[in-house]
């Protein structure tokens, strides 16, 4: 009696557990059916961004520093200043340049008109000089000349036409020098506005800015450091431009496109942080195409791994100052792809650009009232 009603009990515990196998099964196949085909997640994603690195357009020495690191700062912000002495030496030199360059040209146009006085001298004496030789022919037939005053009248008229020659190819020639256009057109004056313009620039790099508003992610120099052109200053780390780089296996992209909504969560919030966002395009290529060692799978002991592939997530609500996160953060994130029907890659790129910095105009600051100054001055000033 006690074995048949153990026999029992057995079948029923079997019976139960595989009724609740059963059911587990059915559960699991509604949900996917029902929600879980529509979404897929990835805890393999990370918060990044654009980290910009600023560094030293020319040589010199650090005298000045502005931010320090992690601190926030804005767009055409100092963030370190060179000694400027070398710069201002050669400045000041390429003024002056500038203004010998306009008083050579002063002077190369009154040279042109001393030049132009001397043919109107030299053509008046041509007149008087073939006026007197037509005299003396007309007085030789009647024997009131000499054969030689004859002989010395043309010379003379031959002389002074040559001179007159002379005198119109060096007036050509200096007209060429001096030109006839605006004195700020001169070459000349062009050439060492342009030397000014270069020194000017250079003076002005020794005063570096921000390109962009960020947090200093990096600072990498110190003051008194000698720098060179292209030494690397600062990391900016555009935060309010971040974005989501979720690496899915190749087996979930299928149904993934860009505009997809996205759940994301972080673990540095927990629950108490719940974004939103759009996928915004797929990767062109898994991690390892683009490692430093790509993969060589032409051997004969091949082993297939399912590949990841990033996936661009942009934030809809962008940077949340209350709960910042810093680049490289964990995120979990869950794509809802009920919305299948869209193209897969992005259309064609826009024509305008995705960034653009245009916060050095300040270098050309004040060069061009400079430059009219000192032509003014040099000017007013006359040739020497």
């Amino acid at each position: 009696m006690n074995e048949a009603s153990g026999a029992t009990r057995r079948r029923w515990i079997i019976a139960c557990m595989l009724l609740a196998v059963i059911l587990a099964g059915a559960a699991a196949a509604v949900w996917y059916l029902r929600v879980g085909q529509w979404y897929e997640s990835t805890d393999n994603a990370y918060l990044t961004g654009n980290l910009v690195e600023v560094s030293a357009q020319i040589g010199g020495t650090v005298v000045w520093i502005a931010p320090e690191q992690n601190q926030p700062v804005r767009r055409g912000q100092d963030l370190l200043r060179l000694d400027d002495g070398d710069e201002l030496a050669l400045l000041e030199l390429r003024e002056n340049e500038l203004a010998l360059a306009v008083q050579d040209v002063l002077s190369l146009r009154a040279e042109v008109e001393r030049l132009q006085a001397e043919q109107r001298l030299k053509a008046v004496t041509l007149e008087l000089a073939a006026a007197e030789y037509a005299r003396r022919q007309r007085l030789f037939p009647r024997n009131m000349v000499s054969k030689e005053e004859l002989d010395t009248a043309r010379t003379r008229a031959r002389e002074v036409r040559v001179a007159l020659d002379a005198a119109r190819l060096a007036l050509a020639r200096a007209q060429v020098r001096a030109g006839q256009q605006e004195l700020a057109a001169h070459p000349a004056v062009m050439t060492a506005a342009a030397r000014l313009r270069s020194a000017y620039r250079d003076w002005k790099k020794t005063r570096v800015v921000s390109p962009v508003d960020g947090e200093i992610a990096r600072r990498r120099v110190q003051a008194g450091q000698q720098v060179e052109p292209g030494t690397p200053l600062f990391s900016i780390a555009e935060r309010e431009r971040g974005w989501i780089e979720a690496n899915f296996k190749e087996t979930q992209l299928r149904h993934i496109r860009p505009g997809q909504a996205v759940q994301i969560s972080s673990d540095l919030y927990g629950g108490d942080l719940e974004l939103r966002g759009r996928v915004d395009s797929v990767g062109t290529g898994t991690g390892a195409i683009f490692s430093l060692l790509p993969p060589q799978n032409a051997t004969g002991n091949w082993i297939k791994i399912v590949q990841r592939v990033p996936v661009r997530i942009a934030l809809e609500q962008g940077f949340d100052r209350n709960h910042p996160l810093p680049f490289g953060a964990s995120l979990q994130v869950r794509v809802d792809t009920h919305q299948r029907g869209g193209p897969a890659l992005l259309p064609a790129a826009a024509a305008a650009p995705v960034a653009d910095v245009d916060v050095y105009g300040y270098q050309d600051d004040g060069v061009e009232e400079l430059i009219a100054r000192i032509i003014a001055d040099a000017s007013n000033t006359g040739a020497p």
